[in-house]
């Protein structure tokens, strides 16, 4: 094992500071992920001394996936106290069953509780060092990962769509170790890290040593690698944001522009987009597939191209990506009638949206109607209404068609009714039988907040 260094201290004090005094705004929160083992622990004192003008606590997760795992919060809660940093803990499950790995499925349990609890104005601090990101740019390259992968992990950068600062990451796991020593800190061994059948623990403990063994500056190179892929991950970055200027719209690509670049960008492209969401981004073949489905498929299909996390849509000349939770083709709300008075908004959900009315002059349903009790239903097929004085009576199924409705939101489209007497269909059509006079005063009806039916 090399020799501890002697200016641990400095090394250390020297990183932190200089990452709050670059990436941090004064008065800017400091939420420091808080597990209680020597790299967080060091890192929380390092933080309790340079944190003036940052509002700092610590966050500490039990996974419950060790029998001492309680006795561990109460480590943590007491080594807060005794620096007067105030501690969250929250205890989460972890979903062994996922199919992600136990150390995939612990790592998404952790985040979904730093979103929940992470204030709007707060960095999540964690403990990353350089050897992290070195076993992180090995599993990449394994994986076969471009340079978005290899990058391995930014100082400052956004995971599960929540700003992450790792002040650490310049600095080697010794230089911890001997700060830890020599300030005498106490920490909690967790024995899952010598588990040499989690993928991290082979690396750290079997294969990164020998490298070092035979190229000692192996680290060094391999972290100086995982910077200049990310200034190579930037830059395409910068690419596909030129080429998505006049094809993307929300998690809506252009189909045809998208065809009119070379396909190495518009890989790119759609891997851009994958990221921006917040999706998972699927691996070379996958992608592919996507984008020759997508192409070849008849103008009047609908294909549809999934993998975990991700599902995606075309219709007509566009493509449309959904997390597999947001998708609306795959909802299906068990309360098909809401009950809704009109004097206040009806919240149907992230897909449905939000209704409310507001008065106006000459246009919306008459006046009369929002005084009393309505019911919101959705397409059971056979629905029409006459869309305009004068005009004919039309099926609700022909005038979704000719509006280019996308299919999946059809049937969340809410239709507002009196007793049996469709009154309007979201805020797209009034029916002409109770609809404003001209130059009454009447109720328009606002539907906000749903997903994007065109």
């Amino acid at each position: 094992m090399p020799a501890e260094p002697a200016d641990s201290s400095a090394e250390l004090q020297s990183a932190v500071a200089d990452a709050l005094a670059r990436y941090v705004v004064p008065g800017q929160g400091l939420c420091l992920a808080l597990s209680g083992g020597r790299d967080s622990v060091v890192l929380l004192h390092l933080l309790h001394k340079h944190s003036s003008g940052y509002p700092l606590r610590a966050m500490h997760i039990d996974h419950g996936l060790h029998p001492d795992s309680a006795a561990w919060a109460n480590i943590c809660g007491e080594m807060c106290a005794s620096l007067g940093v105030p501690l969250v803990t929250r205890k989460v499950s972890v979903d062994r069953n996922s199919g992600l790995g136990l150390e995939a499925a612990a790592r998404d349990a952790r985040y979904s509780a730093f979103v929940q609890q992470l204030a709007p104005n707060e960095l999540l601090v964690t403990a990353h060092h350089r050897n992290d990101q070195v076993e992180t740019l090995l599993l990449q390259l394994l994986r076969g990962a471009g340079p978005h992968g290899l990058a391995a992990m930014p100082q400052l950068g956004f995971q599960y769509q929540i700003p992450v600062l790792r002040p650490l990451l310049t600095v080697s796991a010794n230089v911890i170790r001997a700060f830890a020593n020599a300030q005498r800190i106490k920490w909690v061994d967790d024995p899952s890290n010598s588990d040499l059948s989690l993928d991290r623990n082979f690396l750290r403990h079997e294969i990164i040593p020998r490298l070092e063994q035979r190229w000692p500056k192996a680290q060094r190179s391999m972290a100086r690698a995982a910077r200049l892929s990310g200034e190579t991950a930037a830059i395409l970055d910068q690419l596909a944001d030129d080429d998505l200027r006049s094809l993307q719209a929300g998690n809506r690509l252009d189909l045809l522009g998208l065809q009119r670049l070379p396909q190495s960008r518009q890989r790119n492209a759609v891997r851009r987009v994958l990221r921006q969401l917040g999706l998972p981004v699927p691996g070379e073949r996958q992608l592919t597939l996507l984008l020759a489905t997508m192409h070849e498929a008849r103008e009047d299909a609908q294909p549809l191209v999934a993998w975990p996390g991700v599902r995606v849509h075309r219709y007509k000349k566009a493509i449309w990506f959904f997390g597999e939770d947001l998708d609306p083709s795959r909802l299906r709300d068990e309360q098909a009638v809401y009950c809704w008075s009109p004097q206040a908004p009806l919240n149907m959900g992230p897909v449905r949206g939000t209704l409310t009315m507001e008065a106006c002059h000459s246009e919306g349903i008459a006046a009369e109607w929002g005084d009393r009790d309505l019911s919101v239903r959705f397409r059971q097929g056979g629905e029409s209404l006459r869309p305009a004085v004068g005009a004919a009576t039309r099926d609700l199924k022909n005038l979704l068609q000719e509006s280019h409705i996308v299919p999946w939101m059809r049937s969340h489209i809410p239709l507002v009714y009196q007793g049996q007497r469709l009154l309007a269909v979201g805020d797209l059509w009034v029916s002409a039988d109770c609809a404003t006079p001209p130059g009454a005063v009447g109720l328009r009806i606002v539907w906000s907040g749903h997903a994007d039916i065109r």
